[in-house]
Parts: structure tokens; C-alpha cells; sequence
């Protein structure tokens, strides 16, 4: 997971969508951006993309801000599971 994260985080990288000066708010604008075309297109064809959109704008966030995001949902998992 870790390489496919790195992947596209650098592939947008590369394109000039983000780059070091990309702030917590652009994230912000995008994901909204992300999950209102997943709410507004939802079909059986547009979902799996959209989804695919909404989750690959949130590991570039925590790429950006160096968060281990598979640490992070093994350990909201547990806590998940143990509620």
C-alpha cells in the first residue's frame, strides 16, 4: 500500500497539483470537491471511480503531512473493534 500511496502522490506532485507550499485547506477544497461528484454521480459505473477519487485525495494528505496513514487505520481499527 505504502508504494501505491507514494505512487500517486508523486504523479500528482509531478502534474503541479501539489507541491510544498499545497496548504490543509486545498485538501480540504478537494476532497469536498472529490466527494460531492461521489454523491451527485452516483451510478454503477462513477462509483467505484469516485470512490477511488475521494480515498486517493486523502492518502495525498497524509502523504503531504507524513502521517504512516496504514499505521494509522490498523490503529482505528482496533479501536473500532474494541467498542
Amino acid at each position: 500500500m505504502k508504494y501505491l500511496i507514494k505512487r500517486n502522490y508523486q504523479s500528482i506532485v509531478k502534474r503541479g497539483f501539489i507541491d510544498e507550499n499545497t496548504r490543509f485547506e486545498d485538501f480540504m477544497v478537494k476532497l469536498y470537491e472529490e466527494v460531492n461528484e461521489l454523491h451527485h454521480n452516483i451510478s454503477d459505473e462513477n462509483l467505484r471511480e469516485e470512490l477511488a477519487d475521494v480515498i486517493l485525495v486523502a492518502l495525498n494528505m497524509a502523504e503531504h503531512y507524513n502521517i504512516d496513514i496504514e499505521k494509522e487505520l490498523i490503529n482505528k481499527i482496533k479501536i473500532n473493534e474494541n467498542r
